[in-house]
């Protein structure tokens, strides 16, 4: 089981990152612009989220870079999944 102080961090990334692609989709950008940001989004906001439980010393560096990186990957394959399911 992941500390609070993880899944804390993990809440407000998701939201941060929610926010940020609200702002994107009401943007003037092309559709494809739009897709190309959706990841790259997302890693400021859980490398600010995941700092601070590594700070803070709830979690090891290492341990904070595998959820960030599973929770990553998991975005990676829901979007590759939804759009292949659009087509």
């Amino acid at each position: 089981m992941l500390p609070d102080a993880v899944m804390i961090a993990i809440v407000i990334a998701l939201v941060g990152w929610f926010a940020t692609l609200a702002v994107i989709g009401g943007s003037r950008l092309s559709a494809v612009w739009k897709q190309v940001l959706l990841v790259p989004s997302w890693i400021p906001w859980v490398a600010l989220a995941m700092g601070s439980p590594v700070v803070r010393g709830s979690i090891d560096f290492s341990g904070a870079i595998g959820i960030a990186g599973a929770m990553t990957i998991g975005i990676m394959f829901s979007i590759v999944a939804t759009q292949r399911r659009e087509r």
